[in-house]
């Protein structure tokens, strides 16, 4: 039987992981990232599947050792995208087995959150029916799972870290503030790796999770040295130390002596072509929808795998040899990076004109009719907020914009649109909040066609939904 070897002291057999919720929790500088990353290599080297949340960029140094696919925003990224693109990389990753960092170091908050939802969302509904083991990793997770607030986001990763055992689905969440993680997800928790803190609320938390009084907590607590935690796991709970990292740690603390940045591995060609076969066809959404805070990438979907650099540039490449940059674009959006390329000819999208069977377009036009006989207002509501995914407004804001009363709103909610899926309602502190949820409902709906639709299937789909739904009020 694989095991996962940790430390001197700490081994775990692979399949007490899986489908386990892993929460690690301590201070910056305790080793808690370290401890991630040791799990994440023992993983991958058992070639256990998995996609990590990188919030900080920390985690490309698995490459050196691993075959990982780094996309998002971010300095060490292979495949530069934003969240139009993350539905087809997670159900790569899922499908194919795919190891892949997702580095949202570079994205504003915004944009991150809709493409960390997208991804997760995506990673949720496949695994029901694939139902394969596969592990997601977290960092900074009180950003995403925060204690007494509710989002869509929080919505998908609880659900996942506290129902995904039974499709599969594995977490490790990783935290520096313990106090500021949703409670529910900690305690339901199978196994945890608490390191050092300092802070009074982080050490009551820890108080509640481990079965000692609080000044037995306090004095072991402090006592942690660094990389040593308090391991518990069910009736299980000791004091281990977690051997280091063997692939390069980006998020070391800088010092006076020079780091070198080791030779990674490149992703295969196999991985290249099955990321081109997500997108075939994928066109990108219409202008008005494009974020505005990406407008240099607005013109044209855009997959940079960059497969070597040069070491002039100050990059991670050490062979010396010629940069190479493979591009999965269309000449027609941007025939000057086209013929720019050097090296293996540029990948050009093939589109398919947006083609969907005729059973899905009937479904989606009776889908259509029925929601064309929804009332004025919320007709104006869906058509508003589909034009604007992902971002939630509030019925003050709706009010302003699609030109309603804003006592209509509030008097007559669209109950039934909410309980079909397709808008999401929250009260928060700046008032009731309205957004369209259209990628899982359309999921929902159209559930019998997604194996024959694939997921560049799906996202047409998605946007033909998306242009009849804006075009409720003509």
């Amino acid at each position: 039987m694989r095991t996962l070897k940790l430390g001197p002291d700490i081994t775990l057999p692979l399949d007490e992981v899986i489908g386990q919720c892993v929460a690690i929790l301590g201070i910056r500088g305790s080793g808690k990232s370290n401890s991630a990353g040791v799990i994440f290599e023992e993983l991958l080297a058992a070639r256990y599947p998995l996609s990590i949340i990188d919030t900080d960029g920390e985690y490309f140094g698995l490459k050196e050792k691993h075959e990982v696919l780094v996309v998002g925003d971010g300095e060490n990224v292979d495949v530069e995208l934003d969240a139009e693109a993350a539905s087809g990389v997670a159900e790569v990753s899922l499908r194919e087995g795919v190891p892949v960092v997702v580095d949202v170091s570079g994205m504003l908050s915004e944009d991150r959150d809709a493409f960390v939802l997208e991804y997760l969302s995506t990673l949720w509904a496949l695994a029901g029916r694939l139902r394969k083991p596969y592990m997601i990793g977290i960092e900074e997770c009180h950003e995403f799972i925060p204690q007494s607030v509710r989002t869509a986001l929080k919505d998908v990763v609880a659900r996942i870290a506290l129902r995904g055992r039974k499709r599969g689905l594995g977490t490790v969440i990783i935290s520096q503030r313990s106090a500021k993680v949703d409670k529910d997800v900690l305690t339901q928790a199978g196994m945890l790796f608490l390191h050092r803190v300092v802070h009074e609320a982080d050490m009551r938390v820890y108080g509640e999770l481990l079965p000692w009084r609080k000044p037995e907590v306090k004095e072991a607590v402090a006592g942690l040295g660094l990389g040593e935690c308090i391991f518990l796991a069910g009736q299980d709970v000791r004091k281990v130390q977690v051997r280091k990292r063997s692939t390069f740690h980006g998020g070391f603390t800088p010092a006076f002596q020079p780091v070198e940045t080791p030779k990674l591995l490149q992703v295969r060609e196999e991985i290249l072509a099955a990321i081109q076969r997500a997108y075939e066809g994928e066109d990108g959404p219409p202008e008005a929808e494009r974020p505005a805070s990406r407008p240099n990438r607005a013109r044209s979907q855009v997959l940079r795998l960059r497969t070597a650099r040069d070491e002039a540039e100050g990059t991670r490449a050490q062979g010396g040899g010629v940069a190479v940059s493979h591009a999965l674009i269309t000449e027609e959006d941007d025939p000057e990076m086209c013929a720019s390329v050097s090296g293996p000819p540029a990948l050009r999208a093939r589109g398919n004109g947006g083609q969907l069977p005729e059973e899905v377009l009937r479904q989606k036009e009776r889908l259509v009719r029925r929601l064309s006989r929804r009332p004025l207002h919320e007709r104006r509501m869906m058509a508003f907020l589909a034009s604007r995914e992902p971002r939630a407004y509030t019925t003050t804001e709706l009010a302003a914009w699609i030109d309603c009363a804003e006592a209509a709103l509030i008097s007559e909610p669209p109950m039934d649109l909410i309980e079909l899926g397709l808008l999401h309602r929250e009260r928060l502190a700046r008032g009731t909040t309205y957004q369209i949820r259209l990628r899982p409902f359309v999921s929902e709906a159209f559930e019998g066609f997604l194996d024959e639709l694939g997921s560049d299937g799906l996202h047409s789909l998605v946007k033909h939904m998306r242009r009849a739904l804006t075009g409720l009020t003509s």
